[in-house]
Parts: C-alpha cells; sequence; structure tokens
C-alpha cells in the first residue's frame, strides 16, 4: 500500500503543475524565462537553470499538501528522504494588453515535469507534459511591481 500511495504523489506532482499552477509560480516562469526549473519540495530550494532563485510557491504547498497525505496513510514522514520537482518550462506568446485603462498579461505555456520522492527503500517518479495559456498578470505585479511593456521574445 505505501508504494503505490507514494507513486500517486509523485503523479499529483507533476498533474498539479499541468493542471492548475500557481498563479505566482507561473509569474515567476515569466519573469526568469523558459528553463529548467528545480524545486526541493523538503528543503524549498529552487533553481533556474542551476541558478538559486527565490523559492517557488509550489514548494510550500506540496509540502503542506504531502504532510498532511503521509498521516492520512499512517506513513513516517521520516521516511521520505527527498521530494524534487524538475519543470522544463518554455513560454511563447507573452504578452500585456492594456483595455479600459487596466494592463493583463498571459501566455502559453508548455511544460515537462519529472517528479522524484527517494524513501530509504524505493525511487518513486512520475513525468508527465502539457500545455495551456494562462494570465498571470496580479501575480507578477505582487511579485515583481508592474508589467513589462513588452516581453522578450520566445523561441
Amino acid at each position: 500500500m505505501r508504494r503505490k500511495v507514494i507513486q500517486e504523489y509523485v503523479n499529483f506532482f507533476c498533474q498539479k503543475v499541468i493542471d492548475l499552477p500557481e498563479g505566482y509560480d507561473l509569474a515567476s516562469f515569466a519573469h526568469y524565462g523558459s528553463g529548467i526549473y528545480r524545486a526541493d519540495i523538503l528543503t524549498g530550494s529552487c533553481s533556474y537553470n542551476g541558478n538559486p532563485i527565490p523559492q517557488l510557491r509550489l514548494c510550500d504547498e506540496y509540502r503542506h499538501w504531502m504532510k498532511k497525505q503521509l498521516e492520512r496513510h499512517r506513513i513516517q514522514g521520516s521516511d521520505i528522504m527527498e521530494a524534487t520537482i524538475l519543470i522544463k518550462v518554455k513560454m511563447k506568446g507573452l504578452n500585456t494588453r492594456a483595455p479600459y485603462g487596466h494592463r493583463f498579461a498571459s501566455g502559453h505555456f508548455s511544460f515537462e515535469c519529472e517528479s522524484e520522492i527517494k524513501t530509504d527503500e524505493k525511487s518513486y517518479v512520475g513525468q508527465m507534459q502539457g500545455e495551456k495559456a494562462w494570465g498571470f498578470d496580479w501575480y507578477y505585479e505582487q511579485l515583481y511591481g508592474s508589467l513589462p511593456d513588452a516581453w522578450p521574445s520566445t523561441p
């Protein structure tokens, strides 16, 4: 039972990024650009293309969710040695428009996710990919101030 449950956790991490990513994380992806993001769910340390960046919101969200699930299934939290997610992000069509005096930012995000949880006995891996168009203007303004008038072109 434990193995099946932990495999569901790694699948959930990727599924959540693909289906409904955190708005603050979308804003961070737009801010830093297309590339490879790595997040350590347990420690909160994050990187973009190998360089440290401030913690992505998904770290706290996933850590709290996992803790509740572990308790619910009577699995010791100390059994989890590592929990990470690697997200390859490609963006295109980032734009800012200003109808009626309010500025909106949106773009097309393509994700390739790989998550991993290591326990004392096994490594569990989940993989998923998907793409969607999302708006992120309010979150971007909260994190980085005003929206840029133009975004760097993305391949």
